[in-house]
């Protein structure tokens, strides 16, 4: 005898034709508001080339450090 995964009993309100979709199901990410094109404020996120720039330049630094020690 097969297991039965079905409700005998009947459902208490009447089954929907379509299942209901909802846009929230589906958004993952919220967008930002849209700006004009003439919006000179900043953005959110700083830009991002001063960390490049200490970045690559702190081996070099180091290095200088290192030799000024040593002599």
């Amino acid at each position: 005898m097969p297991i039965c995964r079905h409700s005998i009993a009947s459902p208490s309100r009447p089954p929907r034709e379509r299942p209901i979709v909802r846009l929230s199901h589906y958004v993952v990410q919220r967008r930002s508001a849209p700006r004009a094109a003439n919006d000179n404020r900043h953005p959110r996120l700083g830009p991002v080339w001063p960390w490049a720039m200490a970045a690559a330049a702190a081996p070099t630094v180091m290095a200088a450090l290192i030799l000024t020690r040593l002599i």
